[in-house]
């Protein structure tokens, strides 16, 4: 299977990029380090236009929804999947934080724009995950936060359960 991934170069992004490559799938890596800024959704999505699988994973602004728009109209009615990476802080009100409070809206918009595409066609496939504090930089550690490898495996689990 051919893969897109945004930020695939960092996080979540990278350690699923990884795990992908190593089961055998083709993966079209696309990050800003590869000179794909998800703020230039036409460029990106063009890159993503001939993939079987989508992982929307890179958040800038409101570009990641953006995107997803972009390729969700794209692949409408095709046998294709999209994996929207939110967060689970959109189950609260308010954000932990002062200076997520953007964060949280983005994201929430995100998942808007999910439910309102699940609600419009069945295909392409959608998938929404939601991962809480995962060790994406340095000195984040176990308890508080969970492994990136061992979550990239269990999204790579649960995204084959969705799909099979």
């Amino acid at each position: 299977m051919k893969i897109a991934i945004t930020g695939h170069s960092a996080g979540i992004g990278q350690a699923l990029s990884v795990q992908y490559t190593a089961l055998g799938h083709e993966v079209v890596g696309l990050s800003r380090r590869s000179g794909y800024n998800i703020r230039s959704v036409p460029k990106v999505a063009e890159m993503i236009q001939s993939c079987d699988m989508f992982i929307n994973n890179a958040q800038v602004g409101f570009a990641q929804t953006e995107l997803f728009w972009e390729v969700w109209t794209r692949w409408r009615g095709q046998a294709k999947t999209i994996v929207n990476i939110s967060t689970k802080m959109t189950a609260s009100e308010l954000a932990p934080r002062e200076e997520w409070d953007q964060y949280l809206v983005q994201k929430k918009a995100l998942e808007l724009a999910h439910q309102q595409c699940i609600l419009r066609d069945e295909k392409p496939k959608l998938i929404l995950i939601n991962p809480g504090m995962i060790a994406t930089q340095l000195g984040q550690k176990e308890p508080e936060y969970e492994n990136v490898d061992q979550y990239a495996a269990e999204v790579i689990e649960y995204i084959n359960g969705k799909i099979l």
